[in-house]
């Protein structure tokens, strides 16, 4: 079976580099438009779709036109803990020119008082375990922090080099799910298609 993995659309603070985590943000109005404009990749119209419980997500599908929408808690994003809010100049500020460094690196690293890594990704794995034993293919509309879970699992990226360049957050990430739920790239970049 196979898996599109969306993010959703952009956000006031996206657009002011601010964390946002568990924090039920809303899309922007631009956000809005972006995604009324747009439909899934094609060859997915008949999938079954899931969501993360957050604002932003479940309109980002409502958005796209997506319909029996399954909520799935494993889809959150992060838990950023005390760094939710905050910008990256923000967080240095208040907690240190080091402070992601001691805070852990690849899938060790945990935001103060939040979720690490390696739990998010462990978070993933069992959804991707759930929906490959269904064996119908999915959609699923989520957050920067599960598209890149997603890909680490997928591939042999270790997350303590910058992230590569060809996995562009704007487009969907498509994955093969073997009957266990091992990930495999179907395709890098599927774009989503123009509703005009």
């Amino acid at each position: 079976m196979r898996i599109a993995l969306l993010r959703h659309g952009p956000t006031d603070w996206n657009a002011e580099g601010r964390v946002q985590g568990t924090v039920d943000t809303p899309l922007s109005e631009a956000g809005k438009a972006k995604m009324r404009a747009l439909l899934p990749p094609e060859g997915f119209d008949n999938a079954v779709v899931y969501c993360s419980p957050k604002l932003r997500a479940r309109q980002t599908a409502a958005c796209l036109g997506l319909k029996n929408v399954h909520l799935d808690p494993r889809l959150a994003e992060q838990n950023w803990g005390e760094w939710e809010g905050l910008t990256r100049a923000e967080m240095l500020a208040r907690d240190g020119e080091d402070a992601f460094e001691r805070s852990g690196r690849g899938i060790s690293f945990r935001p103060p008082g939040g979720e690490s890594t390696g739990e998010l990704h462990a978070r993933v794995r069992s959804f991707f375990h759930d929906i490959a034993a269904k064996g119908d293919d999915a959609i699923a509309v989520s957050h920067m922090g599960v598209l890149r879970a997603a890909y680490v699992l997928a591939t042999d990226w270790d997350m303590t080099a910058p992230m590569p360049a060809d996995l562009d957050l704007k487009t969907a990430l498509v994955l093969s799910l073997a009957p266990d739920g091992t990930p495999t790239v179907a395709r890098l970049n599927a774009p989503l298609r123009s509703r005009g």
